[in-house]
Formats: structure tokens, C-alpha cells, sequence
């Protein structure tokens, strides 16, 4: 499975990657996202891999995460919500990291998109495939465009 292009290096090891996948037209954002999930595209671990993935997404078994965990988050709560990515000790430098995510995942949001985040993140571990405890931060963004017709997607990682 292809990777998603990385847009910016974060920390040490972690980067911000940003990929579009294409999907059939859906009346509603829930049955877009129900087909997302559904898709191959939703099987991958966003690392350079030559493991089946088909069952995994990111550091969960596939089977593991719904439609039902992505979420509504709205432009204005994006600050706060990036606020709760953190990785390193030293005050002020996931500041600065978390300043290249911004007007990255922030642009999205033009044209009307509507922003889902998933709820689970590296915290839920309980959730975690076998080898997904290398990844220590993950954070996934879909936005829907008005013609519900596919997602930009964009994956905070860590590994």
C-alpha cells in the first residue's frame, strides 16, 4: 500500500501527511464515511510497509474502528483540539510543532468542508493491531467537500 505524501516533518519522527481518496457520491457525511471505512484506503498503517494491511488502520485493527468514531470538529476548535497532540518535555517546542500543522489542516476547511476527527488516538491502546504501539501519536482528520464524493484526509503521526 502507497503512503500517504508526508507535508511536513514534526519532532524527530513525526510528520504531518495529506492524501485525497476518491469515493463514490453519498447523500450524507455518515455514509461517506461508512464507505471510507469500508474502503481500502481505510486499510493502512500510513507507514512505509510491505505487510498486509488489510487489517489494520494506522495503529488499530481495522475492525476495531466504525464510521461512528469519527467526529464533528469545527474550524474554531482546531487550535484546542491540535493543543492536545503532545510528545515532547521541553515547554514550548510542541508549541512550535504543533504551528506547521495549523495552516496545513487549517486551509481544509475552505470551500465548505466539514472536518471529522477520529475519537480514538494513541491512547486507546486496547484497540491496537499487534505491532501498532510504534506509532505514539495518531491523529486523523477527513474533510468532506459539499459534493460528498470523497475525503482530503490528513494523519498527525509519530513512530
Amino acid at each position: 500500500m502507497d503512503t500517504a505524501p508526508i507535508v511536513t516533518r514534526l519532532w524527530d519522527y513525526g510528520w504531518l501527511c495529506h492524501d485525497t481518496v476518491q469515493l463514490s457520491a453519498e447523500a450524507s457525511d455518515l455514509e461517506l464515511v461508512q464507505q471510507y471505512v469500508a474502503s481500502p484506503a481505510f486499510h493502512t498503517s500510513f507507514l512505509q510497509s510491505d505487510k498486509d494491511e488489510t487489517g489494520i488502520h494506522g495503529p488499530f485493527a481495522a475492525g476495531r474502528i466504525s464510521a461512528d468514531d469519527y467526529i464533528p470538529l469545527h474550524e474554531a476548535d482546531l487550535e484546542n483540539y491540535l493543543g492536545s497532540v503532545e510528545l515532547s518535555e521541553t515547554p514550548g517546542h510542541d508549541v512550535a510543532e504543533r504551528a506547521k500543522l495549523l495552516p496545513h489542516v487549517r486551509s481544509a476547511f475552505a470551500g465548505d468542508r466539514r472536518c471529522y476527527v477520529l475519537r480514538r488516538d494513541e491512547r486507546d491502546k486496547e484497540l491496537f493491531h499487534d505491532w501498532g504501539f510504534v506509532l505514539f501519536v495518531f491523529r486523523e482528520f477527513l474533510f468532506v467537500a459539499p459534493q460528498r464524493d470523497g475525503l482530503e484526509r490528513f494523519v498527525i503521526g509519530y513512530d
